[in-house]
């Protein structure tokens, strides 16, 4: 059995909210992320809520096998033209950071593995669709 789906690394939903309620605010107060996302989302706490409980059923489903989320997040990316690779460094610093203060490393280690293997796979997408033609490594 992976890492990411044993039992061993431990991580519930309480994990998830409380992984999620802090590291969102982080985004919003960053100098580039922050427009970013609420040039998307909106200002609204109740609009911000309804995205946090969103972005939870997207890491139940990655990380508990729950299947509440069924958005495609590269979709929503796609919808993103001033979204750069930077940005997606930018996000997983904060994610990283907030997982290790909020959950502690053996869980953190899980969160940080499968949101840099997600970042990659998005960044790819997105990539791929703005220059079709240009060389792979």
């Amino acid at each position: 059995m992976n890492m990411v789906h044993s039992p061993k690394a431990g991580i519930t939903r309480n994990d998830i909210a409380q992984l999620v309620g802090a590291f969102y605010p982080r985004v919003r107060a960053d100098a580039r992320l922050g427009p970013i996302f609420e040039g998307r989302i909106g200002t609204s706490d109740a609009i911000w809520a309804k995205h946090l409980a969103t972005i939870g059923d997207f890491w139940a489903n990655v990380m508990l096998r729950e299947r509440a989320y069924k958005g495609n997040p590269l979709q929503v990316h796609l919808g993103i033209p001033e979204i750069e690779e930077s940005d997606f460094a930018r996000w997983l610093d904060l994610f990283e950071d907030t997982a290790r203060r909020e959950l502690g490393d053996e869980k953190a280690d899980v969160f940080n593995t499968l949101a840099r293997r997600i970042g990659r796979s998005l960044w790819m997408g997105i990539d791929m669709q703005r220059n079709p033609l240009a060389p792979r490594s």
